[in-house]
């Protein structure tokens, strides 16, 4: 192969050019722009502990509070309950207006008493038609009184017999209108259902409820204030995460500085969506023993997913870190010296200075909270990553 004179002077001249470029952008790369110095900002992977976390907000609440209610109209005439009270199972606890319901049985028991005499008295008329059936037959097997005076006997007897039937069952009815009054006389007084502290009275003496279309309530009673639960709405995206049993902690604004724990004891399967987002209702149990935790108080609750202790571990600004010149820090083979490059497909990656070269490390990740991260594999402890970058001026 042979080479022309003016071609050897132009390769010359383009090599030269090429230098003077490459120096130029080494000058850059090494003092920046205004005679800048770059310093990178680096961390070591050390050994720590770990907890992966989905963050929700929810509400305290007894885990079971039940509405009192009365199941009749009329006016409230005595209250023997307030707010906080204590009350047990069969506790008599407010009083309704019991006069008209009084008054009802009373009345049902005197229908009762007229139905069952006048039962008497047709079982009377009904053994007399009897005996004057009789006596009209025999004589009419005698031939001394005509059929038709049979006939007419037979009709009177069938008649009491239809009378006793229908005493019968008015006394039934009365029997049952008795039991009903009975029963909204009982109504007027009203008990506590179970054991519990009062959370909400919701009538005052001397008010009228109405029970026409709803029961209306009388009271909240929470059945145990040492129980609470926290009811929190959990992303679709993030419930695949949860399970009963895990563990969760909490505070309330009340404490600020005081850590509550709980379980999560229950998600349920129904979604509930707001403005297009799903979520579901998980709920977690918490012990109240000391009843500082109170109905209604905003709970800031942790759920945690993962909890890992003494794993090696990174900040997470080290995955965020990406070198100006990708080409520079990737390992020597794999360098396009100039070349067009294309980004390889390829898992995260961390980057480390040896010898002041930038080298990048493929790594295999674990769990996060959203400042550290797990690593698995592709670095050792100690080592120091980056994870950005100092700028300095010259001379100070």
């Amino acid at each position: 192969m042979t080479f022309d004179v003016k071609t050897v002077l132009r390769y010359k001249r383009t090599v030269l050019g090429l230098a003077v470029v490459l120096a130029g952008i080494g000058y850059v790369l090494t003092t920046g722009s205004g005679g800048e110095e770059i310093h990178y900002k680096t961390a070591e992977a050390h050994r720590g502990s770990i907890r992966s976390v989905i963050q929700a907000t929810g509400s305290l609440d007894a885990v079971e509070t039940v509405d009192v209610g009365t199941q009749i109209s009329g006016t409230v005439t005595k209250i023997y309950i307030d707010y906080n009270s204590s009350v047990k199972q069969g506790q008599l606890i407010a009083e309704i207006d019991s006069a008209t319901h009084e008054t009802e049985v009373e009345q049902a028991e005197a229908n009762l008493l007229a139905a069952k005499a006048d039962l008497m008295n047709y079982r009377a008329l009904l053994a007399k038609a009897g005996k004057d059936l009789e006596r009209t037959r025999k004589l009419a097997a005698q031939e001394m009184i005509a059929k038709t005076e049979v006939d007419l006997d037979e009709s009177i007897y069938l008649t009491a017999q239809a009378q006793v039937a229908s005493a019968q069952a008015r006394i039934k009815q009365s029997e049952a209108a008795l039991a009903r009054a009975k029963i909204n006389l009982g109504y007027t007084r009203i008990y506590s259902p179970v054991d519990g502290v009062v959370v909400a009275k919701l009538v005052e003496q001397g008010q009228t409820v109405a029970a026409s279309y709803a029961t209306p309530s009388i009271a909240k009673i929470a059945r145990d204030l040492k129980q609470m639960r926290v009811e929190v709405n959990v992303d679709e995206a993030d419930i695949g995460g949860i399970k009963q049993g895990q563990k969760a902690e909490f505070t309330v604004d009340a404490y600020t500085n005081e850590k509550f724990f709980g379980e999560v004891t229950q998600i349920r399967l129904a979604p509930e969506t707001k403005d297009n987002v799903v979520s579901y209702a998980v709920i977690v149990t918490v012990a109240n023993d000391e009843g500082i935790l109170l109905p209604g108080m905003t709970a800031n609750v942790s759920l945690i997913v993962q909890q890992k202790e003494n794993i090696l571990m990174v900040p997470n600004a080290a995955f965020r870190f990406k070198p100006v010149d990708l080409n520079a820090a990737a390992p020597v083979d794999q360098r396009s010296f100039g070349q067009p490059t294309v980004a390889a497909v390829s898992g995260p990656a961390l980057y480390t200075l040896e010898k002041k070269d930038i080298v990048k490390k493929e790594v295999e990740r674990g769990i996060t909270d959203g400042q550290y991260t797990e690593i698995l594999s592709g670095l050792s402890e100690g080592e120091a990553v980056i994870t950005g970058i100092l700028v300095e001026k010259e001379g100070k």
